[in-house]
Formats: structure tokens, sequence, C-alpha cells
């Protein structure tokens, strides 16, 4: 599903993807709690883009340092 999102929506998913797997080889190695949250997040993501909200204003981009 994560790839259909990445597939259908392009670059801007494969941004919430990238950050969900900082740290991680791929999204395979995510743990079940952390893929369900990227889940979440996608579908969010997907609503904002047929809304036109950025994603930063969704809260959707988080700080690498927080």
């Amino acid at each position: 599903m994560i790839r259909h999102f990445r597939r259908r929506w392009g670059q801007p998913m494969q941004l919430i993807i990238d950050q969900a797997c900082f740290g991680y080889i791929g999204v395979e190695q995510l743990p079940d709690d952390d893929l369900i949250q990227l889940h979440k997040d996608l579908e969010r993501a997907e609503d904002c883009m047929r809304d036109g909200i950025s994603f930063e204003d969704a809260g959707l981009v988080r700080s690498r340092y927080g």
C-alpha cells in the first residue's frame, strides 16, 4: 500500500516515506507501530494534496532534531 501512495502521488509522498524510514534500511525494516503511523501519515498527506494544504501546515514534516 505504501508503494501505491508513492506511485500515485509521486515525489511529495517520498518525503513522508523517507522521514519515517530515517535510520532504517527501508520501509521493510520499520517496526509495526511505525509502519502503522506511516500509513496514517500517507493517508493524511493524500488528503492534504487533494485539498491544497502543505505538509508543513498539516504537521506532517517533522524536525529531525525534535
